[in-house]
């Protein structure tokens, strides 16, 4: 089989390459140099690493039978079309766990108030006791809220697995109600788990049935609630977001998930087209949930071996329903 990357290529994964080669030495293994060598080998390939493709380069995939996305977004591929043809797509959760804990950095820091308190003390203001206790000086602390995890896969069990340190009491949103470790409550029912949590934590993936899913109707529902999102920007309605920032329905958000996005084009880039970057209650962070030298190791660990399950004549893990995106 001729297996073909088209991801970025971290000397710990072309490592990991080189021990298949020596493993499967009948089968071909491919990095081009550049995008025009990458096309070369896109006709003959059966297998595709990467995140992203065309509608066109999937119709010049004559050979294709499996698409492997090394890491857990799989919007970035025609999945109608890949449905249509019968090629199989997997994705992976091998930086979940590390997702996880970034999304809990990002509550932490958010209910603590930690980037407003450093930003204020940088320039000399106190807040506290040496302020004088005033009330509105209180943060909040995460232990015994009330927490709605909307997305139960790895990443958000893993913050339930984080959570349950600090007492919390938590609700999870995913389709199929089933018990879920860590986990108190568990339902089908957006509204519910919206209107359950204190802190919301955003965790799907995005599909069409979950792009757009907080809308303004729904950000109206979270009066006084923190919002995390380690999910997919699009997941959020990005007018919404703001406007539940801008009116004070937020207490505060937490994103490491965006709408604007740094290109060739434009290498410094804000990361919405509204001024959310400037609330106060607001803990900003560039997409970075999985990216740790462990997460890294995480995620190209379970590619490796999702290929070696193909070459060993079987399915890889974690294969995708494309008709739901999951």
């Amino acid at each position: 089989m001729k297996i073909l990357f088209l991801t970025k290529m971290l000397d710990y994964f072309k490592e990991r390459i080189m021990d298949l080669q020596q493993e499967f030495p009948n089968d071909k293994f491919v990095i081009p140099k550049d995008r025009e060598e990458a096309e070369k080998h896109i006709e003959d390939a059966h297998v595709i690493v990467t995140g992203s493709l065309s509608r066109e380069q999937v119709e010049k995939a004559k050979n294709l039978r499996f698409v492997l996305v090394p890491w857990a977004g799989v919007n970035g591929l025609p999945l109608e079309l890949l449905s249509e043809k019968g090629i199989v797509v997997a994705n992976n959760h091998g930086n979940g766990k590390i997702v996880a804990e970034r999304a809990v950095a990002l509550a932490l820091a958010l209910l603590g108030r930690v980037v407003e308190f450093h930003n204020d003390l940088s320039e000399g203001i106190w807040h506290g006791y040496e302020a004088g206790s005033h009330p509105e000086d209180f943060w909040f602390s995460l232990q015994g809220k009330k927490v709605s995890i909307l997305g139960l896969g790895t990443i958000g069990r893993n913050i339930a697995k984080l959570l349950s340190g600090f007492d919390c009491q938590i609700m999870g949103y995913k389709k199929t109600i089933e018990p879920v470790e860590n986990v108190h409550y568990v339902t089908n029912n957006l509204d519910e788990a919206i209107n359950f949590g204190k802190v919301i934590f955003v965790a799907l993936p995005l599909t069409r049935e979950t792009y757009g899913l907080i809308n303004r109707e729904r950000i109206e529902m979270m009066h006084g609630k923190f919002l995390i999102n380690v999910g997919r920007g699009q997941i959020i309605d990005e007018a919404a977001l703001y406007y539940g920032l801008k009116n004070g329905i937020l207490a505060g958000a937490g994103i490491d998930t965006w709408y604007l996005y740094p290109d060739s084009d434009h290498a410094v880039q804000l990361p919405s087209c509204y001024p959310i970057h400037r609330f106060k209650n607001v803990v900003i962070s560039p997409h970075v949930g999985g990216f740790t030298i462990e997460g890294q190791v995480g995620r190209i660990d379970e590619t490796v071996e999702n290929i070696r399950l193909i070459l060993s004549g079987g399915l890889p893990k974690d294969i995708v329903d494309l008709k739901s995106g999951y």
